[in-house]
């Protein structure tokens, strides 16, 4: 899980310190990835480094609890669209996990040192200040929590989005394992100041450590998944890309003017990762450029050969519109590449989507109707004597 933690700190990192993005997300991440590195041995290491018992206890709890519950809350409400009232408000989320790790700081240098843990149920003020301390860290993160725990379950059933939807309710589950845990850990030192504990030996702890682990797991699955779906969004951008290369190539090669940038061989746009939905957009842009500009060679009765073509094929409806438009395309790029003048004065509206996933749809069906034997059939005879096709 450690490790697991320390790959998407990592991770986000790159994109959070460039971009300025999701900050509260990477801190959360930060400071709970340093909290279970310090349940590692290296916890001790840092403590017999230092010279202070412990410390490792105190910060654990100071960046997992306080910055990691403070950074998710923050996280939660920049997510949900939600804005503080007031200053006044804004000024309370700050201030409250900063008395918070006060308070925790100052009780564990004042009365908790230099015992070791096991050492300070035998003395009666530092029981009594560890018990205030656990009070205050398990009180701040329960009220973090609980508030996470509301922005979660309302905000991911009104989500329009299935896979933000999801993580915030994952996320909720998350902060949901980490109320039980609190209660536990709670209900554990209330006991063993009364009496041996909650539960026989040291289950108590496995039980708390368990509810953390899950936890942490349902939190950075939640927060993942989201990326998940844009990452699923991406692939298929991609393959769209890809399929629409083909068309695009032969239609721009004709009229080099509506390229943006020279174009490049297959094997580079598959090895080129970069703005994916940036390029498909564009790519579409020209491609319907181009098929503009090669309208100026597909007259009237072109096109009217071409709808009969089709028909006469035994194509109708929407099928039979997308494979005209294939037909008299196709005629047309060969007209320009011949030379021929222009001769189409009555400029038709090509077909399309009304937003760019329905245009893509269009265009790979237009993609699919070009490179058929219906469209090349066409194409062919359209190069022909006109007595040699009576």
């Amino acid at each position: 899980m450690t490790v697991l933690l320390w790959c998407t700190t990592g991770w986000r990192a790159t994109k959070v310190w460039r971009k300025g993005q999701d900050r509260a997300l990477w801190w959360a991440f930060f400071g709970l990835t340093v909290m279970m590195t310090l349940r590692l041995p290296a916890g001790r290491a840092l403590d017999q480094l230092t010279g202070i018992t412990d410390l490792s206890y105190l910060l654990k709890h100071l960046f997992g609890g306080v910055l990691g519950s403070a950074a998710v809350l923050a996280f939660l409400r920049s997510v949900s669209g939600q804005r503080d009232g007031s200053s006044r408000m804004r000024r309370l989320r700050i201030l409250l996990p900063l008395a918070a790790a006060a308070a925790m700081s100052a009780l564990f240098f004042a009365k908790l040192q230099p015992y070791e843990t096991n050492v300070i149920f035998k003395d009666f003020a530092a029981h009594i200040a560890l018990l205030v301390y656990t009070v205050v860290f398990l009180g701040f993160l329960s009220t973090s929590l609980l508030s996470g725990m509301r922005v979660c379950w309302r905000w991911g059933r009104d989500s329009s989005s299935g896979a933000l939807g999801w993580g915030l309710r994952l996320i909720g589950f998350g902060l949901g394992a980490g109320v039980a845990y609190a209660l536990v850990r709670i209900a554990a030192q209330l006991t063993r100041f009364s009496g041996n504990g909650m539960l026989p030996g040291a289950l108590d702890d496995r039980v708390s450590s368990l509810l953390l682990l899950i936890a942490l797991l349902f939190i950075v699955t939640g927060s993942t998944l989201p990326v998940l779906g844009k990452l699923l969004a991406g692939k298929a951008e991609r393959r769209e890309l890809l399929r629409l290369y083909p068309l695009w190539r032969e239609l721009t090669e004709t009229i080099p003017s509506v390229r943006l940038d020279p174009p490049r061989g297959v094997t580079a746009e598959r090895l080129d990762i970069r703005n994916i939905h940036g390029r498909l957009y564009r790519r579409t842009i020209e491609i319907r450029d181009a098929a503009l500009a090669l309208s100026d060679h597909a007259p009237l009765n072109l096109r009217e050969r071409a709808r009969q073509h089709v028909e006469a094929r035994g194509l109708f409806g929407a099928q039979a519109l997308v494979s005209t438009e294939a037909c008299w395309i196709a005629a047309a790029r060969r007209s320009k590449l011949r030379g021929d003048m222009p001769t189409n004065k009555e400029h038709q509206p090509a077909g399309g989507g009304r937003d760019l996933r329905s245009e893509i749809t269009a265009l790979t069906q237009l993609s699919d109707a070009y490179y058929s034997d219906l469209t090349r059939e066409f194409a062919d005879a359209c190069e022909r004597p006109l007595e040699t096709q009576l």
